[in-house]
């Protein structure tokens, strides 16, 4: 009997003994998973300091952003086409621009052509993007005039793809987007464009703003410009501009659709962006501008 108690006492001893490291086991395991969440909260705090980061994490939330947006836009027609409903043709700019982008979807893979950028107010819709030929251009043109609502298109597509476009078939990896591109369009973002307008409103501000400057000086600044960034000054559409000495009317030019009390701050940004992209042509492009454009081009912060 007295054999049996003391293996009784040491079972119960190696069962205290066991149940001690365990608890040990997850006292170290807890301590691990808060110093690795507190790691993991100063990493993102310090990331969300620096300027860097806080624009590669606006410029990933901004992809995200009008991937859903397209994706909702999509559905959204899908529904209306499944269900056998008339569109309301009394619609706001943005939805009808979601509805335009819905519909042109099946056009964009059918070509393997890069998502077209829309933009619209009232019954008015501005196109900007790129395409093979101008066979592909009236395709899309002729899809969104078809759409219900749409009443005048002002397309600003660009025939040519260039290295910094990519077709839906290659994927992302194969032209990954330049450090300079993130940077302009979170100054888009940041100045107020609207999620998914971000690209568009970019290369509208960006090809006014070379189209104001005199060929020599024009050339010297796109020439700074990385091949991506370079594809939306797009020279193919240059035009000799009347000098725009005035950022309300350089403002309408630019985003003629955009709200009023926006479209300043958009390409306020957006032009501060740029400065920074060429500081090399900074002071030889204020010593060409004019009255407040000049101001503009000097003091610009991109948001």
């Amino acid at each position: 009997m007295r054999h049996g108690s003391h293996l009784d006492l040491d079972m119960a001893r190696i069962d205290a003994a066991s149940g001690r490291r365990a608890k040990a086991r997850r006292r170290r395991n807890r301590t691990r998973r808060r110093l690795g969440a507190i790691g993991l909260g100063l990493g993102i705090a310090m990331l969300a300091r620096s300027r860097w980061g806080r624009q590669q994490m606006s410029a990933a939330l901004g992809v995200t952003i009008r991937q859903a947006r397209y994706e909702l836009g999509r559905l959204e027609g899908l529904r209306y086409r499944l269900s056998g409903r008339h569109p309301d043709l009394a619609v706001t700019g943005a939805v009808l621009a979601d509805r335009v982008r819905s519909e042109i979807g099946a056009v964009e893979h059918r070509l393997d052509i890069p998502h077209v950028h829309v933009m619209a107010q009232g019954h008015d819709v501005i196109l900007h993007g790129e395409v093979d030929t101008a066979e592909h251009a009236a395709e899309v043109e002729d899809a969104v005039a078809m759409v219900p609502g749409v009443h005048h298109v002002d397309s600003r597509l660009r025939v040519g793809l260039t290295a910094g476009d990519t077709r839906p078939s290659e994927g992302a990896a194969r032209h990954p987007q330049s450090e300079a591109m993130h940077r302009l369009l979170a100054a888009a973002h940041g100045g107020g464009a609207a999620p998914g307008t971000e690209r568009a409103a970019a290369r509208s501000i960006l090809s006014t703003f070379v189209d104001i400057l005199p060929a020599g000086e024009r050339r010297h600044v796109v020439g700074h410009l990385p091949a991506d960034v370079r594809a939306l000054a797009d020279s193919s559409q240059w035009v000799e501009r009347r000098p725009l000495r005035h950022l309300e009317e350089f403002s309408v030019a630019a985003l003629p659709m955009v709200a009023p009390e926006t479209r300043r701050t958009v390409v306020e940004s957006v032009l501060g962006a740029v400065r920074e992209l060429v500081p090399e042509e900074a002071e030889d492009v204020a010593a060409v501008l004019s009255g407040e454009m000049r101001r503009v081009w000097k003091t610009a912060i991109p948001l």
